[in-house]
């Protein structure tokens, strides 16, 4: 009898110590898994710059304080440039019905047509120029190319309730191998091959010497192989959090699938 209840013992710990061996392996894997930690590091963020957009007080105090070239009441959420060849028509018109679509409130979309290549360092320094001498008719104005999908209603979901109403930059950090300098001075961290989002306070100071400290994305800006993964399904995109994927290999087919796959997410209120 004392041999079976030693044996019944030892089974019962196996079996113990396995269940919770899976349980810790399991844990380690949810924890590691793209989608969570997409969404926390860049949950982290958006936190961080609520606190800041917080300390800035009330949204009158912050508007009244910088030299107001167009009404309030004319501005949208989110200004796009793109930067667009002209023979990519398909891809015009892709982006039209998915991120850039009227249905998307808050945006403005306007394409730049390009028959020459240019530089896309070129391209921001220019418009930034451009901008900064007249009303910049949106809280932010985001530059980038059509090489990109952008996350719409993500991203006017945080302007209006966690990014800060004035002096931010969000950017991809440069590859300081193979970094370019970039004018005005404050995108000089910047890649410029990347989408960057700026408060229409820092566009209007861009022919100044100020310095502001950009914040860099992170995560904000998926991989090649994350965004590869998203449009071929490995990755869950329905609830993922992220503004802009990587440059897309085929254009409008990937555009149209990550549309497709994000437009079903729900921001948290916060």
């Amino acid at each position: 009898m004392s041999v079976f209840f030693e044996r019944f013992t030892l089974f019962c710990v196996i079996a113990v110590i396995t269940a919770l061996s899976l349980i810790i392996v399991t844990s380690v894997q949810l924890a590691h898994e793209p989608e969570i930690v997409i969404n926390r590091e860049n949950g982290n963020l958006l936190d961080s710059l609520k606190s800041v957009r917080y300390a800035e007080g009330k949204p009158e105090a912050v508007l009244g304080s910088s030299g107001e070239k167009c009404p309030p009441s004319d501005r949208a959420r989110l200004l796009v440039v793109v930067k667009s060849p002209k023979r990519n028509r398909k891809v015009r018109q892709m982006i039209r019905r998915t991120w850039a679509h009227p249905s998307n409130l808050g945006v403005q979309v306007k394409f730049a047509l390009t028959r020459s290549p240019e530089e896309q360092a070129s391209f921001i320094r220019r418009h930034l120029k451009h901008f900064s001498r007249r009303c910049v008719p949106a809280d932010y104005l985001l530059i980038t190319s059509d090489l990109f999908f952008i996350n719409t209603p993500q991203i006017t979901a945080a302007i209006n309730r966690q990014l800060p109403r004035s002096s931010t930059i969000i950017c991809a950090k440069a590859d300081l191998r193979h970094h370019h300098q970039i004018e005005p001075k404050f995108l000089t961290e910047c890649d410029p091959e990347a989408p960057v989002l700026i408060s229409r306070d820092v566009v209007a100071a861009a022919a100044s010497e100020a310095i502001i400290k950009p914040y860099f994305g992170a995560r904000l800006y998926l991989s090649p192989v994350e965004t590869g993964k998203i449009v071929n399904g490995t990755i869950d995109g329905t609830d993922l959090l992220f503004f802009f994927s990587a440059q897309v290999a085929d254009g409008a087919r990937s555009i149209n699938r990550l549309w497709m796959v994000t437009r079903d997410y729900r921001a948290i209120e916060a």
